[in-house]
């Protein structure tokens, strides 16, 4: 049955080898160099095969005719990937170099960002074309903040690639930017860059991006502010500069961050609501011919003002077929649809199949599709208003089953009442847009404006009180919730399963389900059991407080100072995913400055002062001037000394007093004194370890 249902949809078979040749290319660099030749060659085999097999209609051998077709997909993936995430990084041996702005800026507390294609760098007075993004950050001020997109700059710079902390479990800040394509970083002062053009972008999103600017405009100049003019701005243009992290917080553990981020739900809410308005013309015979034309372009205009997401880019590329084949009286195959927009993304944009949001949305979209129907037929209520609860329901459900395992993956939680969010979320939604709609059209008669904004301002309250409620409930989100990238695929596969089963009525697919259930526990048990075993000593990549942690067993034990703790922003950033993927279940916190008082003494841990004794491993931590001018007849054995802010005694000074394996510089220590430090330690030729620049010390054990 799920063959012949998979035989139903040509266009989803084609493009299963054509991703794997995507996935290949990501992970494996075996024969890059060849993958163009092996693509021209594997396409010739193809096409003078099919010519053949046409001429003979030998179906025994099709088989042949798929597996060519199949090989040349896979390849094609591949070698559109390696075209596409070709690096030049010989561009950043110059200093001088011209970069267009390839998206709006965005303003920090003490910078600007910018994204910028360079296209030339000057190399010996010569100037040489290149193509690569960078990250530039440029001092705030009046010039900075003056910058559009489309704006050519000349600027002064020496590139730095971009690292990752290297703190255990952390999110992977340099592979994020690696699947956009981006390698490399610089500051800039204003100095050392200047404006070159205006408007050097394309038209298309340079309009998109000015009426967007426009737009956020006149929210704020009808008093819409705080978490309202967030949401509103969220919801509607997909700019999420201005969410708080609490916002965030409460709308991820409700259930209703789905609406924040610009999706498919916001793609169908403009469709119904511009279909609705434009129902007049499906009754004259030359209008219902621009009906579909302006549908499809008020979508894709949306679609561009809203950033071009991949969940907005499938949805769009969907409605296009929809509208297409309503007005020409055919409904294409929905799978199919789904098929081609992933085939289209991802030939633009291969990369793409690493982003959260292209993997959320396609899972949530197949699911949706696929059991919406299903579980809506298992109850038919007789009251409208019940009817449509219940079919909304139904969505919920759908699209929580195709997405809480890539959900947990990433995000270690699960919004325990999401169905009943969405029974107000999304209606909320639906209004939210509409009369943001109705604000843009009578911007220009102030009473019915006036009108639309109370509506719509009151109507953001309610549903961010609504989700503030949810998320004060009982067991609102169970976090903490720990899945390895082979549990995720397990748990997939355990879903088809369990479908298979249900609707085939076929045993074996009990059995299947079974045995999947079991791989499932037994690896996360394993994991479990190896974290248990495991004893760490981290010193965490942390430039504004010294943090040191402990792992023995399911304890972890945290030296730190006051400041740590009250930055609770900072600390869920630094520990929340060690916590969950290492199934830590206490933790407890010590302020070094607290050590000279009274020894500490924990589980495996002794804290006396500026000694520490872990199990087995020996430590001093030194953080002020104790040692400036003390003395020893003999040194004092230990397995690490860790620098860290407030040190001020010299390296020959600890080299006489302490004998070590290893020292370790925390990232607290101001950068002048790290270069004297690292030039005295190289003069001695002492084995150290710089966290600033090669991450978090970790020791397990």
């Amino acid at each position: 049955m799920f063959i012949n249902e998979i035989r139903k949809i040509p266009f989803f078979r084609l493009i299963i080898p054509f991703i794997l040749g995507v996935i290949y290319k990501i992970n494996f660099t075996f024969l890059a160099n060849y993958l163009s030749i092996a693509f021209i060659v594997s396409l010739s085999f193809t096409i003078t095969y099919s010519y053949y097999y046409n001429k003979k209609t030998d179906y025994h051998k099709r088989w042949i005719m798929g597996l060519l077709v199949s090989v040349t997909l896979f390849l094609s993936g591949s070698a559109i990937t390696f075209i596409q995430t070709q690096s030049n990084s010989s561009f950043s041996k110059s200093n001088i170099f011209i970069g267009r702005l390839i998206e709006p800026t965005k303003e920090t507390k003490k910078s600007i960002k910018v994204i910028l294609e360079v296209t030339h760098h000057k190399m010996d007075s010569v100037w040489f074309p290149c193509k690569e993004m960078v990250i530039i950050y440029t001092k705030k001020d009046s010039l900075s903040k003056l910058l559009k997109y489309g704006d050519l700059i000349t600027f002064d710079t020496h590139f730095k690639t971009i690292k990752n902390s290297g703190n255990p479990d952390e999110f992977n800040y340099k592979k994020y930017l690696a699947n956009k394509n981006i390698y490399f970083q610089a500051y800039l002062d204003t100095k050392n860059w200047r404006l070159l053009a205006n408007n050097q972008g394309q038209l298309v999103y340079s309009t998109a991006y000015k009426l967007r600017e426009k737009l956020l405009e006149i929210y704020k100049s009808k008093d819409i502010t705080g978490d309202e003019f967030a949401i509103l701005a969220a919801l509607t243009l997909g700019v999420k500069d201005y969410l708080s992290p609490e916002i965030m917080q409460t709308y991820s553990a409700s259930g209703a961050m789905h609406i924040l981020a610009v999706s498919g739900l916001h793609v169908g809410i403009i469709y119904l609501i511009l279909n609705s308005m434009l129902f007049f013309m499906k009754k004259n015979q030359i209008l219902k011919y621009i009906q579909p034309i302006i549908l499809i372009i008020s979508i894709w205009f949306f679609a561009l003002i809203t950033g071009l997401s991949p969940s907005v880019t499938r949805a769009s590329i969907m409605l296009s077929f929809i509208i297409i084949g309503n007005a020409s009286g055919r409904r294409p195959s929905v799978f199919n649809s789904i098929a081609i927009s992933a085939f289209l993304i991802l030939l633009f944009k291969p990369l793409a199949i690493l982003h959260v949001g292209f993997q959320l949305s396609y899972s949530a979209v197949l699911a949706i599709v696929y059991f919406q129907p299903k579980i809506y037929r298992l109850w038919n209520p007789k009251y409208k208003i019940l009817d449509k609860a219940w079919a909304l329901t139904a969505v919920s459900i759908a699209a929580q089953i195709g997405t809480f395992p890539i959900s947990i993956f990433y995000f270690h939680q699960f919004p325990s009442y999401f169905f009943i969010t969405n029974l107000i979320a999304i209606p909320a939604a639906y209004i939210i847009i509409f009369l943001a709609v109705g604000l843009l059209i009578f911007n220009f008669l102030p009473f019915i404006s006036n009108i639309l904004t109370f509506l719509l301002d009151w109507t953001i309250v309610i549903l961010n009180y609504f989700t503030s409620w949810i998320e004060k409930l009982p067991f609102s989100s169970i976090s903490h919730i720990s899945y390895s990238f082979i549990e995720t695929i397990v748990l997939y596969l355990l879903i088809v399963s369990i479908t298979l089963l249900i609707f085939s009525q076929n045993k074996k697919w009990f059995t299947y389900a079974i045995a999947l259930f079991l791989v499932f526990l037994i690896s996360s048990n394993i994991r479990k059991v190896n974290s248990f075993k495991k004893s760490m000593f981290i010193v965490f990549n942390s430039r504004s407080t010294p943090v040191i942690g402990f792992k023995n067993h399911q304890n972890f034990i945290i030296v730190t100072d006051s400041t740590f703790a009250k930055n609770k922003k900072n600390m869920a950033y630094l520990l929340d995913n060690l916590l969950t993927n290492k199934f830590i279940a206490d933790t407890s916190m010590f302020r070094n400055n607290i050590l000279e008082n009274k020894n500490q003494i924990e589980e495996g841990l002794f804290l006396n002062k500026a000694y520490i004794s872990f199990q087995n491993l020996k430590i001093v931590l030194l953080n002020d001037e104790s040692f400036d001018k003390m003395e020893s007849t003999f040194k004092l054995k230990t397995d690490i000394v860790i620098l860290s802010k407030g040190f001020s005694s010299n390296i020959d000074q600890i080299n006489n007093l302490f004998e070590f394996e290893t020292l370790i510089l925390d990232a607290t220590i101001p950068y002048w004194q790290e270069k004297t430090i690292m030039r005295d330690c190289g003069a001695l030729n002492i084995n150290i370890h710089n966290v600033r620049e090669s991450g978090a010390y970790i020791k397990e054990w």
